[in-house]
């Protein structure tokens, strides 16, 4: 036994010298990844024009961004009273969009959580021209930090900002019907482990098999380069052709990564499990998802509406609808195809 022991301990003090050697050329090479990672994603076509005509109702868009993010609902924390006051404005402005009820009981879909407060989805609908297409999928979470250690995290950027995005773009849908059916869920507890998309699927809410495409938005409104990444096309490259176009004749600088494993991206981070898209990727449902980098006031009591930048936030808006007119054009059955 002892002799036994001694060869371990040899093999392991082995394996501690040769990781040693290898450490600093992993390091190395992370660093290059890391280089040539960004210099790929700053290579990309950044703003192209910056007049447009408004195509989404922007004053009130504006106005849904503001109350979600306002004192009153103190960072929509499941549990605190900022929620509650979330879920009736939710429940108000889905009713006033005439959103067909898609919830387990109309709107809202209610669930228990293990050792969390009890958590609500809202789910809307819109048909599609051709209800033999599956549906697409908008994401965005209104919850946030809430009030911690008596201060108060509105999380205006996380992720009012999203909430406001998806009820204007189903205020435009309802006057310009898409072909997919359009499904729009405003999820709970994305900060607490993503419980509410999760809930989507346990609850059978929503079927993966007839989903052809989970678009989720989180954070739309800050970024000083006017940058917005599409995150997914890395896992879904049949997107990346359609989304490409944009680069084009873009509002923003629409930028593709955050989306690749570190042993091709070196430290740049990957977003794609970063959000409620995650969930849906692991149900097997293609993804893309719209976000801004991180900025100092993430996760910060200082996510404020005043800080926002709100000319920036409208293009970003119009940009991701120009996405979801091209996606909803495409063959969504291929893209299912290639990724199955």
């Amino acid at each position: 036994m002892a002799l036994w022991f001694r060869r371990v301990g040899q093999l392991l003090a082995v394996g501690v010298v040769l990781a040693a050697t290898l450490w600093p050329f992993y390091q190395v090479g992370q660093q290059q990844l890391t280089r040539a990672e960004q210099a790929r994603i700053d290579a990309q076509p950044g703003v192209s024009r910056t007049r447009y005509q408004p195509r989404l109702d922007q004053l009130q868009q504006t106005a849904d961004f503001s109350t979600l993010a306002s004192s009153e609902m103190a960072g929509r924390r499941p549990g605190q009273p900022g929620s509650e006051l979330a879920r009736q404005f939710l429940q108000r402005r889905f009713t006033e969009l005439g959103l067909i009820p898609a919830g387990t009981d109309g709107f809202t879909q209610r669930y228990q959580t293990d050792g969390q407060s009890d958590g609500v989805n809202f789910v809307g609908k819109i048909n599609g021209t051709d209800p033999q297409l599956p549906a697409i999928v908008l994401t965005a979470h209104y919850d946030h930090v809430g009030v911690h250690h008596n201060r108060v995290y509105p999380g205006a950027d996380d992720n009012a900002s999203g909430v406001a995005a998806i009820l204007a773009l189903a205020a435009y849908f309802q006057t310009h019907p898409p072909r997919h059916s359009l499904i729009f869920a405003a999820v709970d507890h994305e900060e607490q482990g993503m419980h509410g998309s999760k809930q989507l699927f346990a609850g059978k809410l929503l079927d993966p098999q007839q989903l052809a495409l989970n678009v989720n938005l989180d954070m739309l409104s800050r970024d000083t380069k006017a940058q917005l990444f599409a995150v997914g096309t890395y896992q879904h490259p049949a997107l990346l052709p359609l989304l490409q176009s944009l680069q084009q004749d873009s509002l923003v600088a629409l930028k593709f990564g955050h989306d690749r494993p570190a042993a091709v991206a070196g430290r740049v981070q990957d977003w794609s499990d970063a959000s409620d898209h995650g969930i849906f990727a692991k149900e097997g449902v293609p993804f893309v998802y719209f976000g801004v980098p991180d900025h100092p006031d993430y996760h910060q009591p200082t996510d404020t509406f005043e800080r926002v930048d709100l000319e920036f936030y409208h293009k970003v808006s119009d940009t991701i609808l120009s996405a979801l007119l091209l996606l909803d054009q495409a063959d969504m059955s291929t893209l299912r195809q290639k990724n199955n």
